[in-house]
């Protein structure tokens, strides 16, 4: 039990070893700087998947939102606490990122959890249940089309249905929509399969999802 905890102060150690103990050390600069980073990315909180550790990233070169299973809600105007909308102003509005990736992967668990629990009787006190909520459009898209499916498959095909509602849900925040058509800001929709390792990219006119770096490589998500 304790162990876990002397493994991370021993990563720390480490961390300050690389970052700190020299002369002119990227923190240093992003102390002086501050944060300008280009891309922020929406993921997961799943601990299988750390953006920055996939595409290889300093410190300051995303801006990451983390949630249970990488979902956007729509805007809403109604003052209440909205922790990811927030965040996501911060990114656009404050350090004007130049590209919004929506991060999913496969073998989600809030994926899972959607598909086998979205209609249990105790949702009224379940944060969480009622957070998957958001995504309950994919469900019902993967239910009617892929009926048949193992559930693996329903999850794979459930996230990525899930990432392209949530790119539909980015595009009713009213800064958001403005920052496209100044051409100030590119939106992307990723899925990451940690089975093979392969990452693909939502194609929005071909309405299909294709293997970065492989451009003949491609299947339809619906």
């Amino acid at each position: 039990m304790k162990k876990a905890i002397t493994n991370l102060i021993e990563g720390y150690q480490k961390f300050c070893g690389h970052y700190f103990d020299r002369k002119n050390s990227t923190f240093a600069n992003l102390v002086l700087q501050g944060q300008r980073p280009k891309v922020l990315v929406i993921a997961c909180s799943d601990s299988r998947v750390d953006p920055a550790l996939m595409m290889n990233c300093q410190p300051g070169d995303l801006f990451v939102i983390r949630n249970v299973a990488n979902l956007v809600p729509p805007y809403e105007d109604d003052q209440a606490y909205h922790g990811t909308s927030a965040a996501l102003e911060f990114g656009v509005c404050v350090l004007k990122v130049q590209h919004v990736i929506l991060l999913g992967h496969t073998q989600c668990g809030g994926i899972q959890l959607l598909l086998e629990h979205l209609h249990r009787k105790d949702k009224s006190r379940s944060f969480l249940t009622k957070w998957m909520e958001l995504a309950k459009v994919a469900h019902d898209t993967t239910i009617e089309s892929h009926a048949d499916n193992t559930l693996a498959e329903k999850i794979h095909l459930c996230g990525q249905h899930s990432l392209v509602n949530s790119l539909k849900n980015l595009r009713t925040f009213p800064w958001i929509e403005e920052s496209i058509k100044q051409g100030e800001l590119s939106l992307h929709a990723w899925n990451f399969n940690m089975s093979n390792g392969t990452l693909e990219e939502y194609d929005e006119q071909m309405n299909c999802f294709k293997v970065i770096g492989s451009p003949q490589q491609h299947k339809a998500y619906a």
